[in-house]
């Protein structure tokens, strides 16, 4: 039988720890972003089905309520669990312990999540308790996978490469559920969603399985260790208000965030609304692939402009969201002629979107890897776990406002009245596609072109100001450079040689 040990590397990374680190984040990813994209959709169109609208909108109001309560305490228990990280070392390793806990707990949680739906107020109180579980577990195993990251190496190109590498096989992930899920679904909603929850559910745990037996962490540096070990609780929130670099750089990722997930959040109500219940998820779809195309080509073209290129990260970052602020511009244009037969527009500025939205989210990446070392450079600490629970405290915070904006355009646009009774459909006629898809398709057709502008004008230009601001942020308040960084770490690696050399003059 095999076991696990503590395994070790010093100097380049391992190919085998590379490829499986980087690959495993596909299945982590397929998991994640099935909730992501489709549990409120499960909850919306199928699990609060066969009640009246006014109780639909009160249940409905109030599990919103009740995400936006849990995100915001998930996030602030982020940096709890990265504290626990940083504190509590097993035999095994420092992160791979949490890695598979995580996983393994998660697992079982999303399927129960989706295979127990009892109706009405219960159903409401069901999902409060395994949401939180949800939260809880997912965040043990995502603070400690990602605290992995910038501990492998320090070498800005091997950082560039292993970030791209990763997002590559991220977003294949996200693609594959994104774009097969809806065609899957219409009609279809609550077996489909159940048996996608045991597929993803079970690759998530295998995958993370397979990288913690056979991955190897980097040697652990014992002074900087000796370090983080005497952090505080307090300690955790102070390395914020200390790193004026890491500060500036969780705000703009917390916009960045909020930004880029609103137009994909509010895109499968889009689609239905706009195109029909039956066509809805096959128009998703497509546009899933052209979000899967443009994000594919901006992660290989990355490492062209970065590396090959020597493009500097400002530069491109600047490059990257002016054009993204150009394509959202287009996108709300497109409010004024929305037909199906048009719907290439729409995937035209939507490739524009996202292609720049991926060359902004990778140089944000890089950005707080780097405010780790300038945490190191300045008082001599690491702290990657619980910087990274940073990074998943601003992911939280802006799902729990995509969620809230979500509520808000459906709410302005008097759209909850179809969701309710797609949701009884479902309910009553599980099983017989062709009937609900014809009930549903009826329904529609009482949507007025009004409801979909004001729809539309909610998912495009509050984007917009917050990747606006996202920039401006960057623009102004960032300061490492990469002539800043090598300075940085020339200096720390100046440090570690000196460090060693009081120590055998001690010994």
């Amino acid at each position: 039988m095999l076991k696990l040990r503590n395994r070790t590397f010093d100097g380049d990374v391992p190919k085998l720890t590379k490829w499986l680190y980087t690959s495993s984040g596909m299945f982590r990813d397929a998991s994640y972003q099935f909730i992501s994209l489709f549990l409120l959709s499960f909850v919306q169109f199928f699990a609060l089905g066969q009640v009246s609208f006014e109780e639909y909108l009160q249940m409905y109001t109030a599990i919103t309520i009740i995400i936006i309560i849990l995100r915001i305490w998930d996030g602030l228990n982020d940096p709890i669990m990265g504290f626990i990280i940083e504190k509590c070392h097993f035999k095994i390793g420092k992160y791979r312990p949490w890695i598979i806990i995580g996983a393994f707990l998660n697992s079982i949680v999303t399927i129960l999540m989706f295979w127990i739906t009892p109706t009405g107020w219960a159903f409401v109180g069901f999902f409060a308790v395994f949401y939180f579980l949800w939260d809880f577990t997912y965040t043990m195993n995502d603070i400690a996978f990602w605290a992995v990251l910038p501990s492998l190496s320090q070498k800005e190109e091997v950082r560039a490469n292993l970030t791209t590498l990763l997002s590559i096989f991220v977003s294949i992930g996200a693609f594959a559920v994104g774009g097969i899920v809806p065609i899957l679904a219409s009609g279809n909603q609550g077996p489909t969603y159940r048996w996608v929850a045991v597929v993803t559910s079970v690759l998530f745990f295998l995958s993370q399985l397979i990288l913690v037996i056979f991955m190897k962490e980097r040697k652990i540096n014992e002074t900087v260790e000796k370090n983080d070990e005497k952090i505080k609780f307090k300690d955790i929130f102070t390395v914020i208000v200390k790193n004026d670099q890491l500060r500036y750089t969780i705000i703009a990722i917390l916009l960045y965030y909020t930004g880029a997930s609103i137009l994909v959040g509010a895109g499968l109500n889009y689609f239905y609304f706009n195109f029909g219940y039956e066509s809805g998820g096959t128009y998703q779809t497509l546009f899933t692939v052209v979000y899967a195309v443009a994000t594919l080509l901006g992660q290989c073209l990355y490492p062209l402009f970065a590396n090959k290129l020597k493009m500097p990260k400002m530069k491109l970052f600047t490059i990257a969201s002016i054009t993204t602020l150009v394509a959202y511009i287009l996108l709300f244009s497109y409010v004024f002629y929305t037909k199906p037969e048009t719907f290439f527009i729409v995937c035209i500025y939507g490739f524009i979107a996202f292609f720049g939205q991926t060359i902004m989210s990778l140089i944000l990446y890089i950005m707080i890897q780097d405010s780790i070392d300038y945490n190191e450079y300045k008082y001599n600490e690491r702290r990657e776990s619980s910087t990274f629970s940073l990074r998943a405290f601003t992911a939280k915070i802006g799902s729990s406002l995509q969620q809230l904006a979500l509520y808000a355009f459906l709410f302005m646009a008097g759209l909850f009245t179809i969701s309710n009774e797609i949701a009884n459909a479902e309910r009553e006629f599980m099983g017989d596609k062709e009937t609900i898809i014809e009930t549903v398709n009826v329904l529609m057709n009482g949507i007025t072109q009004d409801q979909l502008i004001i729809f539309h004008i909610g998912f495009t230009i509050l984007p917009f100001v917050l990747f606006l601001a996202t920039f401006l942020i960057i623009k102004f308040k960032y300061k490492i450079s990469e002539e800043k960084h090598r300075e940085m770490v020339e200096a720390i690696e100046k440090r570690k040689a000196e460090a060693n050399i009081n120590k055998e003059e001690n010994n």
